[in-house]
């Protein structure tokens, strides 16, 4: 008893090991017969099998009937009745069942210890009590397979799941059984229904049917009519919309080119008037702008005098290159030439020639009756003069520039005259006794060589502290000079 419940049996589903329970080991002769056929029992009042069916399960062969070869390997059994004790064919079952039973063992997990135990019974005397043990499994298990779809012996997990799953089947049955009941029954009675009474309610039903459906053709002839007439009037209808639609996309179109011509005007004229507002603005500005000032700014920083930011001097701490000094010089040449011409200005025996670092002065000389010319402008180069102190050009061209300065005060003290009562000649000009005198008074005193009783003459030496205030004396002087032509300049028509 103990090896058979050390069987290593599997379950045929998952395959995983079962333990088998010791009531199915000792199974007595009723319970067998109990478990064998009442395994797949059906009650006939419940389920009606068709004639040509019970036809064919009548000429089926019974199992006693078969004559079947026996063989050791033979892995099923017929079990019609319980064989006594004593029958020899018992025996030879038993060991087939046996024989079954190790077969599907061995194949399922290939353990081998199921035979040793085996004929370890056979040997000590157990025979008897082991095959009817075995016999007692394999029979029920092969009854089992046999009367349904599931191979057994199974596990519980797997049962709860075969149950499930049997379950639903159920229940898809019972669903579909009661769909064909309610089917089988909406037939009859249709069917019941359908049945006339007489045959004259036959040909009024026929005769009223057919009326109603020569009335329905009319009905639906005039349908269709009328569903022609409606297409024809909705094509016409969408012809309209279309050609609707076509003449306000046409308008829409000109509305918005008229527009954004409108917009584009607009900008154009707000264009227009901040160009003519930023034009009278900028003739404001030109207006006070005073060309001059601008061109010439005269200026200081310390000791020196600065004209369009050259400077105008030099001394021991500070040396100044004289290649600035004679730009500057020059500046001034073209500054007091520039007052002469725009206001026609009579300067008496002086000329001016403005030629940038290069400028010169002319002189008219009564004696020899010529014109001198005098170079504005310092050439740093070996002289005999520079060792005896002697007066050069340079020292006579800046002597002529304080009497310039000095006739253009004089000249502008006068009132403004036309071109044709103005007389420029080399040797002077004529004077108006009833034009009105204006004082113009410089800051500083400028006579011969001195200015404010500073001399500017170098007799060729190097420029000097007070040789550089000499120069920014006369730079002031021009700076009044501008301001008061300034003034005329804006009071002249020509202007």
């Amino acid at each position: 008893m103990s090896n058979i419940e050390e069987l290593p049996l599997k379950c045929q589903n998952c395959r995983l090991p079962l333990k088998i329970d010791s009531s199915l080991l000792d199974l007595s002769l009723a319970q067998r017969d109990l478990l064998a056929n009442s395994s797949n029992d059906y009650t006939p009042t419940k389920y009606k099998i068709p004639d040509d069916r019970l036809h064919a399960l009548s000429k089926a062969i019974h199992p006693k009937d078969l004559n079947l070869p026996k063989s050791e390997l033979d892995s099923y059994v017929f079990l019609q009745t319980e064989p006594s004790a004593s029958s020899p064919s018992n025996d030879s079952s038993i060991e087939t069942s046996a024989q079954t039973l190790i077969a599907r063992k061995e194949d399922d997990s290939g353990d081998e210890h199921l035979d040793e135990d085996f004929h370890y019974g056979l040997s000590h005397g157990n025979t008897r009590t082991l095959s009817t043990q075995i016999s007692a499994l394999a029979n029920v298990f092969n009854i089992l397979s046999s009367n349904s779809n599931i191979d057994y012996p199974v596990c519980q997990d797997c049962c709860n799941i075969l149950i499930q799953r049997l379950q639903s089947e159920y229940d898809d049955a019972i669903r579909e059984r009661d769909l064909y009941t309610q089917f089988v029954s909406r037939i009859e009675k249709q069917k019941k229904v359908a049945q006339p009474e007489s045959t004259g309610a036959i040909h009024e039903e026929s005769a009223k049917l057919k009326s109603e459906s020569e009335s329905l053709l009319n009905e639906l002839v005039g349908l269709e009519k009328q569903d022609e007439e409606l297409e024809q009037k909705i094509a016409c209808l969408e012809k309209q919309v279309e050609a609707k639609r076509i003449t306000e996309l046409e308008d829409l179109k000109r509305k918005n080119m008229h527009e954004l011509e409108l917009i584009n005007f607009s900008t154009e004229v707000q264009s227009l008037k901040k160009q003519y507002e930023f034009s009278l603005n900028s003739l404001d500005r030109l207006r006070k702008f005073n060309v001059y000032n601008e061109t010439f700014k005269i200026s200081h920083e310390g000791p020196f005098g600065v004209i369009n930011g050259l400077r105008l001097g030099g001394f021991d701490e500070v040396r100044v290159p004289w290649q600035e000094i004679n730009a500057a010089l020059g500046q001034i040449v073209l500054l007091l030439a520039t007052i002469i011409t725009r206001l026609n200005i009579k300067t008496k025996g002086y000329k001016l020639q403005p030629m940038g670092s290069f400028s010169k002065v002319c002189k008219f000389q009564q004696e020899e009756q010529e014109w001198v010319t005098y170079e504005a402008y310092f050439a740093d180069g070996f002289k005999l003069g520079k060792l005896f102190r002697k007066e050069t050009g340079f020292d006579k061209a800046l002597e002529c520039l304080l009497d310039i300065v000095q006739l253009m005060a004089a000249g502008l003290s006068r009132p403004p005259s036309g071109a044709g009562d103005v007389q420029t000649s080399d040797a002077g000009y004529a004077e108006n006794e009833n034009d009105v005198i204006y004082d113009v008074e410089l800051p500083y005193v400028m006579h011969k060589d001195k200015i404010n009783g500073i001399s500017v003459k170098l007799f060729g030496g190097r420029p000097t502290l007070e040789w550089t205030t000499a120069m920014k004396f006369l730079l002031t002087n021009a700076k009044w000079l501008l301001a008061f032509s300034s003034s005329r300049l804006a009071q002249s028509p020509s202007s």
